[in-house]
């Protein structure tokens, strides 16, 4: 073979080898290849119990969600789907195997439609509250607001229609740490010292975003509980920081909504407990 083209076979060779290698959005940090696999599936359900002769609530529920299908191994693909149905759907696990994670959908469905009244109650028992006819629309969307450095962060978000009118929206956020396997909290952040002071910061920050001079500012805005204001668990990890959630009524009056505050990697790192997960962001900030 002539040298130049075998030349050129060995690095078109090499070239490949290199290229396959690379990974997409890597998940673990280091130079692997994505290892955690996402895809979506819609449910529905519905039910209807009367109220007496005449009245009826119907119950629409939807659920809407991405969901792990595979992690690495068959080994860790069970164990992050475990803590997927117990954390993020807020479900028992049923059964095992590839099975528990294709039959829990309808079972959350099914739950969701049970949140409104105790029908099961009022079809056996006869019991017909005074009630108007209600039609309820209930909405699950699962989606995935963050995935690196080894976390993946899950934001439920649920709402709720009572005859055409919106009447609940709320957003909680799931961390898992994929390389321990395990739901994060504050104390895989913090040292327990150190939330009264990330807390401070967290109202420091509200006020500051608010322009709103002091806490008696906020209070006349809606605020009525700032000493709700704390490192609580509804948090998620992004680009530039942690961002707290708080859900309507949590710290403010429904006109207010929602309240998210970010704080950055930097200005946490000082509070930061020994192997905290948020050195893995640090490194990267």
């Amino acid at each position: 073979m002539n040298k130049n083209l075998c030349y050129i076979v060995i690095c078109l060779s090499v070239m490949q080898l290199i290229v396959s290698s690379c990974g997409i959005n890597n998940s673990q940090g280091d130079a692997a290849t994505d290892e955690l696999k996402i895809e979506h599936i819609s449910k529905a359900d519905s039910t209807a119990f009367s109220h007496d002769a005449n009245k009826v609530c119907n119950v629409k529920a939807m659920v809407n969600a991405v969901y792990p299908v595979y992690y690495v191994n068959d080994t860790l693909t069970h164990q992050l789907q475990v803590l997927y149905i117990n954390e993020v759907l807020g479900m028992p696990v049923n059964g095992s195997g590839k099975q528990i994670i294709t039959t829990v959908f309808d079972e959350t469905a099914v739950a969701l439609t049970r949140q409104f009244g105790d029908s099961e109650d009022e079809i056996l028992y006869g019991v017909f509250p005074d009630k108007q006819i209600l039609n309820y629309v209930t909405s699950l969307d699962v989606s995935i607001v963050q995935d690196s450095n080894g976390i993946v962060s899950f934001c439920r978000h649920e709402e709720v229609n009572k005859d055409g009118k919106l009447t609940a929206d709320s957003h909680h956020y799931i961390n898992i740490d994929l390389q321990r396997m395990r739901k994060i909290d504050i104390y895989n952040l913090f040292n327990e010292e150190a939330l009264s002071d990330v807390s401070n910061m967290l109202k420091s920050k509200l006020l500051k975003q608010m322009n709103a001079k002091n806490e008696e500012e906020l209070i006349g805005m809606g605020y009525f509980n700032l000493d709700n204001i704390t490192v609580n668990s509804n948090f998620y990890f992004g680009e530039n920081g942690v961002t707290w959630n708080y859900v309507t009524y949590e710290i403010a009056c429904y006109s207010v909504g929602e309240t998210q505050i970010t704080l950055d990697y930097a200005s946490l790192a000082p509070y930061i407990s020994t192997d905290s997960v948020l050195s893995r962001f640090l490194k990267t900030a």
